[in-house]
Parts: C-alpha cells; structure tokens; sequence
C-alpha cells in the first residue's frame, strides 16, 4: 500500500504544483486542496491499519470477521481494502455491514 499511496500523493502533489505554477490557482491554495485531498483518501486506511497492527477489535469488528468467515465474496471485498480495489468507507459504512451481519445471520 505504501507504494500506491505515494504514487497517489506525487500524482495529486504535481497537478496541484502545476495548478499553482501555471496560474490556474494560488500555490497556496493548490497544496492546501491537495493536503485535504490526500487526507481524505490516506487517513481511513491508516486508522484501520492502527486499529488491526493494535490487534483491539470491538466487539463490533468481531461479528464481523466472524460474518465474513462464511461469506467468500464479501471476505474478498475485505481484503479489497488492502489492495485498494475498496475504500474503506465504502465497506465499513453501516448498510454494508449490516448487509454482512444479515447474509451471515441466514446461513
């Protein structure tokens, strides 16, 4: 993920110095959108990284690996998370838990 992500952030940094550079917007104002840009799309992961390398799951997070455990197709969208195929709050949002909890609950 490391690698991604600063090909993501040179990626967003150079539009934003070019942006800056070229006139099309303050310099200042360029890198402060793309600061918010990388945040936005970095910051979910890495609170989720903390949260499995600190190995304290809520009791919330437990129903859930014990959900995907019979549930290959989400299982794969889980681990989606770290090849970056699905962010983070996309499959944590309530709906799709819940939809998890759910389809585990019928098996």
């Amino acid at each position: 993920m490391g690698i991604s992500d600063a090909f993501r952030c040179a990626e967003l940094l150079a539009g934003a110095i070019d942006a800056g550079l070229s006139g099309r917007q303050s310099l200042v104002e360029a890198l402060r959108q793309y600061e918010r840009e990388r945040n936005e799309t970095a910051m979910p992961m890495y609170d989720f990284t903390c949260q499995l390398a600190r190995m304290e799951f809520s009791h919330e997070m437990r129903r859930l690996l014990t959900a995907l455990r019979e549930n290959p197709e989400d299982t794969s969208r889980f681990f989606g998370l770290i090849a970056q195929t699905t962010s983070v709050p996309e499959f944590f949002s309530p709906e799709n838990i819940q939809r998890i909890l759910n389809t585990a609950g019928a098996i």
